[in-house]
């Protein structure tokens, strides 16, 4: 059997040209060993210019290895994300700045107030009782304030006004005016009373003609801030006075209320009234009476008033029984 050689040969050779050209395609890993260690060798061609000889799985690396990398990126500072929030942050920034400036600066602190209306109280002790001295208009409750001095003995009203810059406190304030003067014998002194029938802090002789004197012989003991029982004796008083000028002095019983002294001609009477319920009533059948006694040169021994619809006087004993009525 004859073997050709020749033709062998060439099949040996297609399959290293095959196998060769699917190494070239296909890059295979390699293995990365220790480099050796070289001599240097002087060379006159540098590094740049020298041949070196390239195999076709070298030619196909670079290409494996761009495909392999990721795209460089470039890294930008964030502008969109951050240009939106400035309006805020400028914003908040000075909201910080005028609340730390309110906050500190001695414009807006309280040092005084302006206290109106003023004639018995003393102003310094509104003052401290509003309990605003330094203290930061803004944190000023004004409705607080006015609650405070209401707490006073002798104040009726009060009106508290702020503005803020520079800080000013304005506090306008209605005292109790001082119209009776009620004299406690149980206690031996003197107290003022308002309109309402309050028993006032006010002390003092009375410095008005037109003062109305009120003599208490009951057993009652008043204080500051009472109000005069029954109730609305003290108005009834000051309807007596306004009805009849010429009466300053009236007086006060436990068991007969309010009775003052009548004087016509030289001659004077008692006139009962009571608790001075029905006063503008009273006022009428006080006043007839008086008109009638005048008229009829008659002087009674007393009048009780304490009954509108049933008044009733009575005469000295000489004249009851001579035939008087």
């Amino acid at each position: 059997m004859r073997i050709n050689l020749a033709e062998q040969d060439k099949r040996q050779h297609r399959r290293r040209k095959r196998s060769r050209t699917f190494d070239a395609a296909w890059v295979q890993p390699r293995v990365q060993t220790a480099p050796a260690v070289k001599r240097r060798t002087r060379s006159a061609v540098t590094p740049e210019v020298q041949p070196r000889h390239r195999s076709r799985s070298d030619a196909a690396r670079p290409v494996a290895e761009a495909v392999a990398r990721p795209a460089p990126t470039v890294r930008r500072f964030p502008w969109q994300l951050i240009l939106p929030r400035v309006p805020a942050m400028v914003i908040l920034a000075g909201v910080i700045a005028l609340f730390t400036y309110i906050s500190t600066a001695e414009e807006f602190f309280v040092y005084q107030a302006q206290v109106e209306g003023v004639h018995h109280l003393d102003a310094g002790t509104i003052y401290q009782t509003a309990a605003i001295d330094e203290q930061n208009i803004f944190w000023i409750e004004p409705y607080q304030v006015a609650a405070r001095i209401g707490q006073i003995e002798g104040v009726k009203r009060v009106q508290v006004r702020c503005r803020v810059w520079p800080a000013q406190v304005t506090i306008k304030v209605e005292e109790r005016e001082p119209v009776i003067l009620w004299r406690a014998q149980s206690q031996g002194r003197d107290w003022w009373l308002d309109e309402e029938g309050v028993v006032l802090p006010y002390h003092g002789d009375p410095k008005s003609p037109q003062t109305v004197f009120v003599i208490d012989s009951s057993e009652r003991h008043l204080k500051t801030g009472d109000r005069i029982q029954p109730e609305g004796i003290a108005s009834s008083v000051r309807q007596w006075a306004a009805a009849l000028p010429d009466i300053r002095i009236f007086f006060y019983e436990a068991d007969r209320g309010l009775s003052f002294i009548q004087q016509v001609n030289g001659r004077k009477w008692p006139v009962y009234v009571g608790t001075g319920n029905d006063a503008p009533r009273q006022i009428q059948i006080v006043q007839a009476l008086t008109e009638h006694f005048v008229t009829q040169n008659l002087y009674p021994l007393y009048v009780d008033a304490r009954w509108a619809e049933h008044p009733v006087y009575g005469w000295p004993v000489s004249e009851a029984s001579a035939g008087g009525q």
